[in-house]
């Protein structure tokens, strides 16, 4: 079976960008966005500088998240290999962007849909090679068969020391590069300043904050530090990566911190980790080797700088982080409001039945709008149910909530038309299974974003039924204040309001605070999020609003207008940790 890949020579490679207006002029790629770039890294100290390149683009993974999380199918991998696209079933919901480890997928600004590089598929049709193999006048660029053993790619990839981007993602990338250096493939290892080689770089993208994290090592797998008195003790980030350091589709979990090599080990290889004991090298770095290493890390000195790369912005931004807060809404009200009544643990009134119910209900109706208006093309959006790609949790989650809208609007028509009692209790049941679900859904959703390394710990899953537990109780305590309900009911929400301030704390504090993360993507992105330029977000919001006060609001003896207020200020909290988590996981450089 055919099975085409890339070979990327990079000691042959002059960095010319032939390639990259090959690829525009083939592919009419408008200004502003590229399928084929060259990164420029510089390394060394003055007077023994270097400078790095590499040709980054798609890399066209046998296992493609893309592919994955494209709830259309507007991505898709054809039977040789190739992973394309059809522009006609795109929504624009840049889940695609997020599930891809590479960058190597942007939004046409004139189309509005995903593309990426497809090989030019449509050449490769015709017995013709992509346009760019066919420029590159150093024959740096190899396009080939692995499956045919006769092909040069084939012959390379089976002969030479080759590397692979980013392998601990498990997506078995096939852009196979010969040569390339550690500082120009790792996306965490230079640091990118505010100016670049032709101008000013552009701001509002993954590369703002590289001068607090650059040095981290991400495909490497160890942050890269300078402790008082010593010289820098990882390996020349100009060294070029191997086989022998490398694994294509290594599994999750880069290899830990830097320090220097113990005596009588060989001298670090190009990674900073001795090539014969790689392999032996634990998993995952203990809490407290990391903690020290985080303190080290304020004195990092990157020895690596980017002359040269082109901008990615951030996929999502604030709609995102609105559609969570409104999800929480929509998903905890109605579901402790009915709990409340089939348990018997309160009798509920009608106008608080239908109040909550109503709330619910204009919550989704919020959700849905945001969710519509952050899509590109979002006259498409109805294709996510006529044409779902079943594996995806975005199509996945727009069942959910289709569903868990569409039910608890014939529990609240039957509320206000006095539908029997057994009934709506029948109907509730199914109901609230969606709500729970309309919560927790999203995890799984951020699970599937393989380049937001931030978003896949599993603890998100608490951190989201313990949001709709808070602002469940938010709109139930509120509800109760208007009509003036009291006793019991007022008793539920404030005990939802604690257990939910709890372990909103507790998930919080163990999955982003204290947590060994598995990747150094990861372990970056928490920094950023924990203690670097969004750390406000976490503790003032995530844990001071919506953690202390509503414990303390839930627990103190207030009247019910003040216990109803502090649920607001938590709710507040709440959205304000949203932003900061969304922005973080996309503040890490993946290319």
């Amino acid at each position: 079976m055919t099975n085409f890949a890339w070979v990327i020579d990079q000691t042959t490679c002059i960095g010319c960008h032939a390639c990259t207006t090959a690829c525009k002029s083939e592919n009419d790629v408008p200004l502003g966005v590229n399928r084929t770039w060259v990164k420029y890294v510089e390394t060394g100290t003055s007077p023994e500088t270097r400078r790095q390149m590499a040709v980054l683009r798609c890399n066209h993974c046998a296992e493609p998240p893309c592919v994955e999380i494209c709830p259309t199918r507007a991505m898709f991998q054809r039977p040789d290999g190739i992973v394309d696209f059809d522009t006609s079933l795109c929504i624009g919901c840049k889940a695609c962007i997020q599930a891809c480890p590479y960058d190597a997928i942007y939004i046409d600004p004139d189309e509005h849909v995903a593309e990426q590089c497809n090989f030019c598929s449509h050449r490769v049709d015709r017995g013709l090679l992509p346009a760019c193999v066919v420029v590159c006048p150093t024959e740096s660029l190899i396009f080939g068969d692995l499956d045919d053993p006769t092909s040069r790619a084939s012959r390379i990839v089976g002969s030479r020391p080759t590397t692979v981007r980013r392998p601990e993602q498990g997506t078995l990338p096939k852009a196979f590069y010969v040569g390339a250096a550690a500082a120009v493939l790792d996306p965490l290892a230079p640091v990118h300043g505010p100016d670049y080689q032709w101008g000013a770089r552009m701001v509002g993208g993954s590369k703002d904050h590289t001068a607090e994290i650059a040095g981290w090592a991400s495909t490497i797998g160890r942050p890269a530090t300078v402790l008082v008195g010593r010289s820098l003790p990882v390996v020349d980030a100009g060294q070029p990566l191997t086989g022998s350091t490398l694994a294509i589709g290594a599994p999750k979990g880069p290899r830990p911190v830097g320090e220097d090599a113990p005596a009588g080990e060989d001298a670090p290889a190009g990674d900073g980790v001795p090539a014969a004991q790689a392999s032996r090298a634990p998993s995952a770095m203990s809490a407290s080797s990391f903690r020290a290493a985080d303190r080290a890390s304020r004195m990092r000195m990157p020895r690596a700088r980017v002359a040269f790369d082109v901008f990615h912005p951030r996929p999502w931004g604030w709609p995102v982080a609105m559609y969570l807060w409104t999800k929480g809404f929509g998903a905890g009200a109605f579901v402790l409001l009915f709990l409340a009544g089939a348990t018997g643990l309160a009798d509920l009134s009608f106008e608080l039945r239908v109040g909550t119910a109503f709330a619910s209900l204009a919550f989704l109706g919020l959700t849905a709008l945001l969710l519509v208006a952050d899509l590109k093309r979002p006259e498409r959006f109805w294709r996510i149910i006529v044409r779902p790609q079943r594996r995806s949790w975005l199509a996945i989650g727009a069942y959910i909530l289709t569903g868990y809208a569409g039910l608890l609007g014939l529990w609240f028509l039957g509320t206000m038309a006095g539908v029997d009692a057994e009934l709506l209790l029948a109907l509730g049941w199914p109901t609230a299974v969606l709500g729970v679900m309309t919560a927790l859904y999203t995890a799984f959703l951020l699970g599937q974003c393989e380049a937001r390394d931030l978003w896949q710990n599993p603890i998100v899953g608490f951190v989201l039924l313990a949001q709709a537990t808070i602002l469940g109780a938010a709109v139930l305590l509120g509800v109760a204040v208007v009509i003036g309900a009291a006793g019991p009911v007022v008793d539920i929400g404030r005990a939802a309001l604690a257990v939910g301030a709890v372990v909103n704390m507790a998930a919080l504090l163990l999955g982003d605070a204290l947590a060994e993360h598995t990747t150094t993507n990861g372990r970056a992105a928490a920094h950023l999020l924990v203690r670097g330029p969004y750390w406000h977000t976490f503790w003032v919001g995530g844990l001071f609003l919506a953690g202390l006060v509503p414990l303390a609001a839930a627990l103190a003896p207030i009247e019910v207008s003040l216990a109803a207020e502090a649920a607001l200020v938590a709710a507040i909290g709440l959205l304000w940790y949203e932003l900061g988590f969304v922005a973080a996981g996309q503040a890490v450089p993946i290319s």
